[in-house]
């Protein structure tokens, strides 16, 4: 502090608040960082807490609500399968569960031709598929081809969408999902 030519106190921009100034403002700043440190690290621990759980969901978009859902693991594998609408034939489309979290597709298997089968190897990008021909069926190998979501529009009671789980576990579409909604399989950390 200095003094004016009038004798008042003058403070310098340089002194700092008086102590008592200085207490609040360290409590209000530290008060503050506690708070802010105690919520991140409680998000940190529900995020731990909940890390490490894959779960495959079906996400019903008619009722804007997951119809479904069961853990998962990476490198677990599943199948959709239903009938044909046209061919009445059985179809498989087996899928499996990358570390990223994301659903692969791994094969389709028919043993009739039909609208919407392959008839051969396709192209999609710089990804060419295996079209096989085995025991009186047709294998369409796509080579783990992350397709991220599996959209589905739920067939009727002749189509019978059914997911088939590698611990024999079944669930019919039509028992989470009514007949043509459309439904999203996707698989999400929880």
């Amino acid at each position: 502090m200095s003094r004016t030519a009038s004798n008042r106190v003058v403070r310098l921009e340089s002194e700092a608040a008086p102590p008592s100034r200085q207490r609040r403002a360290r409590y209000v700043v530290g008060t503050l960082l506690v708070a802010l440190l105690l919520s991140l690290a409680g998000a940190g621990w529900m995020r731990l807490a909940g890390s490490g759980e894959l779960r495959l969901e079906i996400y019903d978009h008619g009722a804007e609500t997951v119809a479904f859902s069961r853990p998962v693991a990476p490198g677990e594998g599943f199948d959709l399968e239903h009938t044909h609408s046209v061919t009445k034939r059985l179809v498989v489309e087996s899928f499996s569960i990358d570390e990223a979290p994301q659903i692969l597709l791994d094969e389709l298997w028919f043993d009739e031709f039909g609208p919407n089968l392959p008839a051969g190897a396709e192209e999609s990008g710089d990804r060419t598929t295996t079209f096989l021909h085995e025991d009186g069926a047709y294998r369409v190998l796509h080579h783990g081809f992350p397709i991220g979501t599996v959209p589905v529009r739920v067939g009727s009671e002749a189509v019978d969408h059914v997911l088939v789980f590698s611990d024999g576990d079944r669930v019919r579409l039509l028992d989470v999902a009514r007949a043509g909604e459309y439904v999203e399989l996707a698989v999400h950390e929880r």
